[in-house]
Formats: C-alpha cells, sequence, structure tokens
C-alpha cells in the first residue's frame, strides 16, 4: 500500500507469504506426525497419545482449508486489473482482511499447540 492506495497487487503478496507459511507449518506438523511413528521401543522416548495425534489431525486440515481458501482469492485477483486500486471500504479488500484475521488466528494457534507438543514428547 503506497499513499493510502491499496494496490491488488499488495494483496497478492500478502497471499503468497501466507501460502508459504502455511506450507512450513504443514511440514512442521508431517514432521511431529512422523516422529512419532518413528519411535523406538524405548520406554524413555514419549509418544503422542490419540487426543494429541486427533488435534494435529484437525489442526493440519484447518491449515489445508485456510490455503485453499486463500488460493481461490489469488484466482480472484485474475479477473481485476493489477493496477487496479481499491480502498479499504472496497468488498475484495474486506474479504483479505477476513483472511489476514484467521491467519494470524491460525499462525498463534499453530505456535501455541507445535509449542506444547515439543515440550510434551521432549524433544
Amino acid at each position: 500500500m503506497k499513499n493510502g492506495v491499496i494496490q491488488l497487487i499488495d494483496l497478492e503478496f500478502e497471499y503468497k507469504i501466507w501460502k508459504k507459511r502455511l506450507d512450513l507449518f504443514s511440514s512442521e506438523v508431517d514432521l511431529i506426525m512422523n516422529r512419532n511413528t518413528n519411535l523406538p521401543e524405548d520406554e524413555k522416548y514419549k509418544s503422542l497419545n490419540a487426543v494429541e495425534l486427533l488435534a494435529l489431525e484437525e489442526h493440519k486440515e484447518a491449515l489445508v482449508k485456510l490455503k485453499s481458501r486463500i488460493k481461490t482469492k489469488e484466482q480472484e485477483l485474475t479477473f481485476y486489473n493489477k493496477d487496479f486500486p481499491i480502498t479499504e471500504t472496497h468488498d475484495y479488500f474486506l474479504d483479505h482482511l477476513e483472511l489476514r484475521r484467521k491467519n494470524e488466528k491460525l499462525l498463534q494457534l499453530h505456535l501455541e499447540r507445535v509449542s506444547d507438543i515439543v515440550v510434551a514428547i521432549g524433544a
């Protein structure tokens, strides 16, 4: 956003960052779940219980769902001229703000869950 004008390219840039972040989060969840399946039969290693695994699976689904919604919004960008400025009251920008809020909420949730699980498994 320059001089109070919001360009669609600004929104597109933010979408790219969000998608990369969501990919990272998905990779972290995969690493944790893979660690759980590859633990030796030794009792000194703590594995995830069924509730923790279910929470991780639900979290992964939420990550995929948000990424899909972002991709849909990106596709909508193709219907707009890249040089077309929008205002902060434009429906497209309001949708963008809602996605931003969901992304920030999921970021916080991810950081809390992964941190809790890493502490719980003693990694």
